[in-house]
């Protein structure tokens, strides 16, 4: 009997101890995995709550489904609520609105990402946002930094888009020496950050004493391919290709893939039709931004700003401009959808 009692009392301590160190742990609540509705989540003595403002989105573009992922993903490991606006169509325009409905609205967010593609309409509302309501800003995907956009953001996130046109031109013209013309197949004409790499580009063939101009095309596919036959068929010289996103590569491998001539391709951003083109050699290499990274670390930075008073390194976070080609296609490819 003695020894059952001690076996019984010693359980009973042992519940005891259990149900004391489970009252003690600290809960973690699971965030919401939806973006756009609101999410009540205590995270560092309140909630945040931000709002990423773009000037296009998933599932419009591939490119901007990767983006997305790293918000969400940085969203759930920061506890923070992040609303994503954009307009219906690309529309510098439409983007203002939407910044100064943030900016003016009577619910105003705690810190405000947007990807700033026209810096003269955006100017006023983000400075009014930083300047009289305090509301820390970052510039994610596009921008050129708060000193030559004259905006006071606190950094940009993502790549130096001049410099990317300008390597792809350097790159392009070292593999293909006979280059006659080259071309910039732009599909959001009137987009500062795409218009900077095609200014990078034509920087680099102007070195080299080769011309080179821009084709403006529209994210209508079936469009697209119409006016870049029509360019084709009209500058049959042309033998340098750059492509500005797979909304322009897509459209040019339907046209291309007719010709006979010899020619050199590079792209900008990813997709698995890029990809495969890299493959095969159509394509020479493609300029990855790490579009992951800019939406992963907009919300971070301005999360780490709200809540630690931290300040970013530099007024320019880099994210790119890097190259994808044939040496390093196998191991990008198993992250396509994802983090490419």
């Amino acid at each position: 009997m003695l020894r059952v009692r001690l076996a019984l009392r010693t359980l009973v301590i042992c519940f005891v101890l259990v149900l004391l160190v489970a009252c003690l742990r600290p809960t973690r609540p699971s965030p919401s995995t939806s973006l756009m509705g609101p999410t009540q989540i205590e995270a560092g003595g309140g909630t945040l709550n931000l709002t990423l403002i773009q000037h296009a989105s998933c599932p419009w573009a591939y490119f901007w489904c990767v983006v997305e992922t790293g918000i969400h993903d940085a969203a759930q490991d920061l506890d923070v609520e992040v609303t994503i606006r954009r307009p219906n169509s690309f529309n510098p325009d439409q983007v203002t609105q939407l910044i100064e409905s943030a900016v003016n609205g009577p619910t105003k967010p705690d810190a405000i990402g947007v990807a700033v593609i026209d810096p003269d309409k955006f100017r006023a509302p983000l400075t009014r946002a930083v300047q009289e309501f305090n509301i820390p800003v970052i510039a994610y995907n596009a921008g050129s930094g708060p000193q030559k956009d004259n905006i006071p953001y606190q950094a940009y996130i993502g790549p130096d888009e001049r410099q990317g046109g300008y390597e792809a031109g350097k790159r392009l013209l070292s593999e293909f020496p006979s280059a006659v013309k080259g071309a910039c197949i732009n599909h959001q004409p009137g987009a500062l950050n795409l218009e900077a790499r095609c200014q990078g580009f034509f920087e680099a063939l102007s070195e080299a004493g080769v011309g080179a101009e821009e084709v403006k095309i529209t994210p209508n596919p079936a469009e697209s391919k119409k006016i870049l036959q029509r360019y084709i068929a009209k500058n049959p010289e042309t033998n340098l290709f750059l492509t500005l996103g797979p909304e322009a590569a897509v459209p040019f491998y339907e046209v291309i893939s007719a010709r006979k001539e010899a020619f050199s391709h590079g792209t900008f951003d990813l997709s698995r039709t890029i990809l495969k083109e890299i493959e095969q050699g159509t394509t020479l290499f493609a300029i990855d931004q790490q579009p992951y990274l800019e939406g992963y670390l907009a919300v971070q930075w301005l999360t780490w700003i709200q809540r630690h008073a931290f300040s970013p390194p530099s007024q320019i976070i880099s994210t790119g401009p890097s190259f994808v080609d044939r040496n390093n296609v196998t191991i990008v490819q198993q992250q396509v959808g994802q983090y490419r």
